[in-house]
């Protein structure tokens, strides 16, 4: 299947995302977020449940470097205003080591832009 430009902007952002989230980069990250009060970004843990806002705050307070997020693959899929993606990626820490992480999100297209409306990231229980 061919990949469209919506797929080529999506993948875009998200690349961004990681990029901003990996850095720290809460100013960076801020505009692909959306500020739906109902957005949601579901982490790993028990306690990450964030809002947008929340999910700021917690970039804001992370030792850039201590652990990255690395995407392995990731599919897009789109239809109007709405994006959705589903992939595999890792959680890589500075010592090397790493965790595999299975990651879904929508995206919404909010003022011309696409911004992030919910993430959800697990880690696969044997």
């Amino acid at each position: 299947m061919a990949v469209t430009g919506v797929e080529e902007e999506v993948r875009a952002v998200l690349n961004q995302m990681i990029d901003a989230q990996n850095a720290g980069d809460r100013e960076r990250l801020r505009p692909m977020l959306s500020n739906r009060p109902d957005a949601v970004f579901i982490g790993t843990d028990a306690g990450e449940w964030w809002t947008s806002k929340d999910y700021l705050d917690a970039i804001a307070g992370s030792h850039p470097g201590d652990m990255t997020a690395v995407v392995d693959d990731i599919s897009v899929h789109a239809l109007g205003d709405v994006a959705w993606v589903e992939g595999h990626g890792r959680f890589k820490a500075s010592d090397g080591n790493e965790r595999p992480v299975r990651v879904t999100g929508v995206l919404v297209r909010e003022d011309g832009q696409w911004k992030a409306v919910q993430s959800h990231s697990s880690i696969a229980v044997p």
